[in-house]
């Protein structure tokens, strides 16, 4: 199953009415807004074993469930979970600020870019080489999270890792 990475509201993710209850619960546990106005940003569909490869090379995303998450521009400690009403499984809450520390971190580490002309070259490259649709999962992610992440930023946004 493909993941996708998205900066936007929950509008832009789940249905109306768990959205409500999603952004509810976010602007009161955190204090943050909705975010709804600008057009959302869809990173590219990434394999979900990339995220999985990722987690084991990034400790910091490592316990975060991509099916019910979403990073916030708030002060959160670590990872925190909101239960709702009718929903089987926990929302995980993490800090969007750590995430795009812990990415760079990552880069460094890896010798990987962060500028993000650098990165969709990079992601260009995986996508026009057949032999390298296959390779590298977690780098391919490690490219659409971090553009994602970014623009995440730049909007004051959430970030959504939609399955």
């Amino acid at each position: 199953m493909p993941l996708t990475f998205v900066a936007g509201s929950a509008h832009d993710v789940l249905g109306p009415d768990l959205a409500r209850a999603v952004e509810g619960a976010l602007r009161q546990r955190f204090a943050i807004e909705d975010g709804q106005g600008d057009e959302p940003y869809r990173s590219d569909e990434v394999d979900v074993r990339g995220w999985v490869a990722l987690q084991q090379r990034i400790p910091q995303i490592a316990a975060i469930d991509a099916y019910q998450a979403v990073f916030v521009d708030a002060p959160v400690k670590g990872i925190e979970e909101i239960s709702l009403p009718n929903v089987a499984d926990p929302f995980h809450v993490a800090s969007l600020s750590a995430l795009v520390t812990a990415l760079q971190i990552f880069a460094a580490s890896s010798s990987l870019p962060t500028d993000d002309v650098e990165l969709m070259q990079l992601a260009a490259k995986y996508l026009e080489e057949d032999e390298l649709i296959e390779a590298d999962l977690d780098i391919q992610t490690y490219i659409q999270l971090m553009l994602s992440a970014r623009q995440a930023v730049a909007r004051r946004q959430a970030l959504w890792i939609v399955g």
